[in-house]
């Protein structure tokens, strides 16, 4: 079942950024598609951790300027998870419309 509000839109080339579980510890993690409101990730086979983050609260760092993202990270809370993926739920909406997104992940 779809329960998202906002559309996504999936990234034509990958996009390697860094996230920070709240904990403090960092690793690597490669946005697969981004909405206004989240983006999915994927991680390496040799990440053992995603099945751990269901619910947890992160920051991802290194998000591509163009898409208003604040340069301190954009915080969010993982909603689902499954074999290297996670979907994460920002807690505020980017600054840019669908459009705006659509034009930038084009871009990257």
């Amino acid at each position: 079942m779809e329960r998202r509000t906002r559309p996504r839109v999936p990234l034509d080339t990958p996009f390697f950024i860094r996230v920070r579980m709240k904990n403090g510890d960092q690793c690597p993690a490669m946005l697969v598609d981004c909405g206004r409101g989240g983006v999915q990730l994927a991680f390496s086979p040799a990440e053992d951790r995603v099945g751990s983050l269901l619910s947890q609260e992160l920051v991802l760092l290194d998000m591509p300027k163009g898409l208003g993202a604040d340069p301190d990270g954009c915080a969010g809370v993982v909603t689902w998870v499954s074999p290297q993926r996670c979907g994460v739920r920002f807690d505020e909406l980017l600054a840019l419309t669908d459009d705006e997104l659509t034009a930038v992940a084009k871009k990257l």
